[in-house]
């Protein structure tokens, strides 16, 4: 796993001032915005309720997952798989080279997990021996970039520009550089296409793990996942334990949404349905399959404040609407799961301590809680887990002091009323008659890198009493 310190707060000002990936931040931001809005406006139906609908399906396994876990396992079992369990991603290394190795596998094509980053799997297997290739186009350009972690999940390059990816391919492939994605593209089909014909192991992810058949739902754009779970002759499945779908009509109804919140598509090019080894007569598939189940952290939110992360489809959706990510992109959250649902699930699976800055990087505007398919109340989350900061004491002293007294003051509206009035003319005092403040005196970091807006008209609390008394003298 990688460091589990995730300084955010240390790593926003260098993202902020790199010219080139505030550009490409500034380009690529608001196409899936725009795609999901024109998705969901086109959908033939009432979305809100297919969302209800997704949510329901969701809790409905996380309120019983021992079960559904089990029934899982036997179907799976029937069909010829070998179901695994992991307790962490040192446990998932450990399995995935001791089946490498009584196979003899030498080199292992991987389709898209967002589980094998946890377990920071490439290393462990490079460790031991074995030559992991990623195949998924953005994944793959974040391995030729030193293995650089990926900074969204559904767009792992989605930092990256045209041109820079080309300055990497050229580098990689010994080629004069491509100037247009078709060529780019291209390019990477033609080297990736000879490691999907000699690797002896394909490794994915699964979106969804159906209960009632024991299958793997892989959902793709590229047609990378179809080569890795029918090529090699063992295919390995590393997924979370909070996966599981109780039926193929279940996921059908999950899939109205994912694609839809993920990349704006009705449905994705390819869905992979991965049911057990290959059966005789059939022409391809493994033959021999491993589903390696993985906690990591999971199995304590079930029953807990925090269930409701459980539902998460990992759709991206809440990362592309927050402007938090939009400003500073995924890399700055210091490990796999960057925006929104980062910000809750980093700190629950690494520990609160080590993850201090993530509850705090958002507006808690609620536009991921808006548009998160499965309707994660994602902004509740994060007050929870600030509340929990400050009970744990690791908030800095003067931050819960100052908390403490807007607490004090708060509940004494008199003086609350006194201190809004003494408070709005020292900002008046250091806007100096101009629309902005520059140094805030009394907390100099707001203004370190922005000026602060010079407070304009009158307090709520005063407007407020103005419209009471207009209402008073209209009801005479």
């Amino acid at each position: 796993m990688r460091s589990q310190a995730m300084h955010f707060q240390a790593r926003v000002p260098a993202k902020l001032a790199d010219e080139r990936l505030q550009a490409n931040l500034a380009r690529a931001s608001g196409r899936f915005v725009a795609a999901r809005a024109q998705a969901v406006a086109e959908y033939e139906g009432d979305f809100e309720a297919l969302r209800d609908a997704g949510r329901d399906i969701r809790d409905r396994v996380v309120a019983d997952l021992d079960v559904w876990l089990e029934t899982f396992e036997a179907s799976a079992a029937a069909r010829g798989a070998e179901v695994l369990y992991a307790r962490d991603g040192e446990e998932i290394g450990r399995l995935v080279v001791e089946i490498a190795r009584r196979h003899g596998v030498t080199k292992v094509v991987k389709s898209k997990s967002m589980l094998s980053e946890e377990a920071d799997l490439n290393a462990v297997l490079e460790a031991a021996g074995i030559t992991p290739v990623e195949t998924d186009l953005g994944e793959y350009i974040q391995q030729l970039d030193d293995n650089e972690p990926p900074s969204h999940i559904l767009a792992p390059a989605f930092h990256k520009s045209k041109e820079e990816v080309a300055e990497l391919f050229a580098r990689a492939h010994g080629r004069p550089p491509v100037d247009d994605i078709a060529g780019l593209t291209r390019e990477a089909r033609e080297v990736l296409r000879r490691h999907f014909l000699t690797a002896q192991m394909g490794l994915s992810g699964a979106n969804f793990l159906v209960a009632e058949t024991g299958s793997a739902v892989l959902v793709t754009n590229e047609g990378n996942g179809r080569m890795v779970t029918t090529l090699p002759p063992v295919h390995v499945v590393v997924t979370g334990i909070e996966k599981i779908v109780p039926t193929l009509e279940d996921v059908a109804t999950l899939l109205r949404l994912l694609p839809r919140s993920a990349s704006g598509q009705r449905i994705s090019n390819y869905v992979t349905v991965a049911t057990g080894v290959r059966a005789a007569g059939e022409l391809d598939g493994p033959d021999h399959l491993y589903v390696i189940l993985v906690d990591n952290g999971r199995a304590a939110l079930a029953g807990g404040e925090f269930a409701t992360m459980l539902r998460c489809i990992r759709c991206g959706a809440c990362m592309n609407h927050c402007p938090v990510y939009q400003s500073v992109g995924g890399h700055a959250y210091g490990w796999v799961y960057p925006g929104p649902m980062g910000a809750v699930l980093t700190p629950l699976f690494t520990g609160l301590e080590n993850a201090r800055d993530l509850p705090q990087a958002s507006t808690l505007c609620n536009q991921c809680g808006a548009v998160c398919p499965v309707r994660i109340p994602l902004p509740g989350l994060l007050r929870r887990l600030r509340e929990r900061q400050m009970d744990e004491g690791l908030r800095p002293r003067r931050e819960r002091r100052a908390l403490r007294l807007w607490g004090w003051l708060a509940a004494r509206p008199r003086l609350y009323r006194l201190a809004v009035r003494v408070a709005a003319r020292y900002l008046d005092w250091l806007a100096d008659g101009t629309d902005r403040i520059r140094v805030m005196g009394i907390a100099p970091e707001w203004t370190a890198g922005r000026d602060l807006p010079a407070p304009e008209g009158r307090t709520f609390r005063d407007l407020y009493a103005a419209r009471r008394k207009h209402s008073k003298e209209e009801g005479r």
